[in-house]
């Protein structure tokens, strides 16, 4: 039996819609976006990658508490919310799948990693963790 690999640019037929839901959605704004932001803790002047950075939810709020961050997705389509929720910001946002490898990212030159709600459609996810781990 193959196993069926997710496919993350499944989001470009429908990302205004997921952008919409995501922002009020009980489960997404009172519960996971509240833990996750809590789980980063003090995140002003610190560098965070958020891989899978989706229609830019995070990104916003992680620049308004004063963090320097960087973001991907694999849908482009996300990418370009992502882009025009935080126009004003100097935010390096590329498309980047989770499964190759962050070649546009230094080494040692992330603080935190954020992933929220990605991690499902890793497909090499030791690769995908060792990779998070050398930025």
């Amino acid at each position: 039996m193959s196993r069926r690999v997710p496919d993350p640019t499944q989001y470009d037929g429908w990302a205004s819609e997921y952008e919409a839901h995501a922002e009020v959605a009980p489960y997404n704004a009172l519960y996971d976006r509240p833990a996750t932001l809590d789980l980063l803790g003090e995140v002003s002047g610190r560098r965070v990658l958020d891989a899978g950075c989706g229609p830019g939810i995070y990104l916003e709020e992680l620049l308004s508490r004063g963090a320097d961050v960087i973001g991907c997705d694999a849908s482009p389509q996300m990418i370009d919310l992502a882009k025009n929720r935080i126009r004003n910001a100097a935010v390096d946002l590329l498309v980047q799948s989770l499964d190759k490898p962050f070649d546009w990212v230094a080494d040692s030159s992330v603080d935190l990693v954020l992933a929220a709600l990605v991690y499902h459609y890793v497909n090499d996810r030791v690769a995908f963790l060792n990779e998070m781990h050398r930025v």
